[in-house]
């Protein structure tokens, strides 16, 4: 009796040192990570505005991009309805050095609104006047000045404004997708942002 309880713990301990060999053996998972955007943007903090009725940031972009990015200005509203200012596409290539210019004006007397941007002297820019923007009480934009992410979206340009008499405040840093602009009736936001992914619709030109 003795030697058979010998057996089976050693027929035991073989069949556990084998389920541990085979469990060390085994493939590890393989761990997708996100499509980081590749270039490193930092903002030129010496440059003056060109227009001083604009709000500008200028950005030095370096890296290589073997894939285009999506550089897109999109307007939000509280209906949750969206509309594409513009799209455009950043073609692969090596940069060093090139200049990123975005600017902004916004005139509520006047009921007028602007938005540039500017890829190393290939320059755009979209406009409106309506009598609704005469309505806005309050307007603010920000501009990213630090803190870049490792990801694939990054917001450049944030500004937010409402018909209203206060208005709920969320920073940029807050916000890592379109997903996360929320508004209140009344409130509006425009965004600029830069992406390894078209946001909002295809693009329409090249840089």
């Amino acid at each position: 009796m003795t030697w058979i309880l010998k057996q089976l713990l050693v027929c035991s301990l073989s069949a556990l040192l084998l389920a541990g060999c085979s469990s060390e053996e085994a493939v590890p998972k393989k761990v997708i990570q996100p499509t980081e955007l590749p270039l490193t943007l930092k903002r030129d903090t010496s440059k003056n505005p060109s227009d001083p009725d604009k709000i500008e940031a200028v950005y030095t972009m370096t890296g290589q991009t073997d894939k285009p990015l999506y550089l897109t200005g999109i307007e939000y509203f509280a209906s949750g309805e969206q509309k594409i200012w513009f799209s455009e596409t950043i073609k692969p290539g090596q940069y060093d050095g090139e200049k990123l210019k975005l600017g902004e004006e916004f005139d509520t007397i006047k009921g007028y609104r602007s938005y540039m941007y500017d890829l190393d002297g290939l320059m755009q820019e979209k406009s409106e006047e309506s009598d609704d923007l005469k309505k806005i009480m309050m307007s603010g934009v920000e501009f990213r000045s630090k803190s870049f992410r490792p990801s694939e979206y990054e917001l450049l340009m944030f500004e937010k404004s409402t018909m209203q008499e206060t208005m709920g405040g969320k920073s940029m840093d807050s916000i890592d997708s379109p997903e996360d602009i929320k508004l209140k009736k009344g409130e509006r936001a425009f965004t600029i942002s830069l992406s390894t992914t078209p946001v909002g619709g295809s693009s329409d030109d090249t840089l």
